[in-house]
């Protein structure tokens, strides 16, 4: 009896785990696509700023293009070298791209969406 046990355990678990669904649906967050769209952040000084990403990883910082160019894509960041040798990176979590990093001032701004943005414009009286 003890060994038919066993067996019932093995068999029900290889079974169980072989026929596990596997997730499909899965974001790929070295995918370019990822990083694209419009997110606000406030720098040192309290303003307001409105960063792009276009679907050709452009930077636009406030309406003008940035000379930056993509240095790398990576899981949750691209990197960017300005003209000045200076790196930029914009790193994401599972959802969105959180984070901005500016070497040349050695600051890292937190980023939101511009739907937030909008939000917490309308609740100020």
């Amino acid at each position: 009896m003890h060994k038919r046990s066993i067996a019932i355990f093995i068999i029900s678990f290889l079974i169980g785990f072989f026929h596990t669904p596997r997730k499909k649906n899965q974001v790929n967050h070295s995918d370019p696509m990822f990083f694209v769209g419009t997110w606000y952040f406030k720098d040192q000084h309290g303003h307001q700023h409105k960063l792009e990403i276009g679907p050709d990883l452009q930077l636009t910082v406030d309406g003008a293009k940035s000379s930056a160019t993509v240095s790398s894509i990576k899981d949750y960041q691209v990197s960017y070298v300005d003209r000045y040798g200076y790196v930029l990176e914009v790193r994401a979590n599972e959802a969105r791209p959180i984070l901005l990093y500016d070497e040349s001032d050695n600051t890292t701004y937190e980023l939101s969406p511009a739907l937030e943005v909008s939000q917490h414009k309308r609740q100020r009286p």
